[in-house]
């Protein structure tokens, strides 16, 4: 690989906090409209919606690795984490009312 990592760590810190407020937004549009009513269609609204939430986790943790932190796993005190606990706690009470 021609460049270093930490070389990477830097185009990573520089470049992923546009890329997480993006996917934050794009998954808050989603998840702001009303879930099909059949089964079937909100079986396929809920796994998007979960997609979409992994990938801000992703983007989150892999920014995380950039700076350096350590507890990565650790979702914190930040208002991001708390964003992600809400939103995996609203899945979780869609699941079981539409299961």
């Amino acid at each position: 690989m021609s460049e270093d990592l930490g070389t990477i760590r830097a185009a990573c810190r520089a470049d992923l906090p546009s890329r997480i407020r993006a996917a934050l937004d794009d998954y808050l549009r989603f998840v702001a409209d009303d879930p099909p009513a059949d089964a079937k269609g909100f079986a396929a609204w809920q796994a998007a919606a979960k997609a979409g939430l992994g990938h801000v986790e992703a983007l989150v943790k892999l920014a995380r690795w950039a700076e350096g932190e350590i507890q990565a796993e650790d979702d914190g005190d930040d208002g991001l984490g708390r964003l992600l606990a809400q939103a995996r706690s609203a899945l979780d009470e869609l699941d079981e009312d539409g299961a």
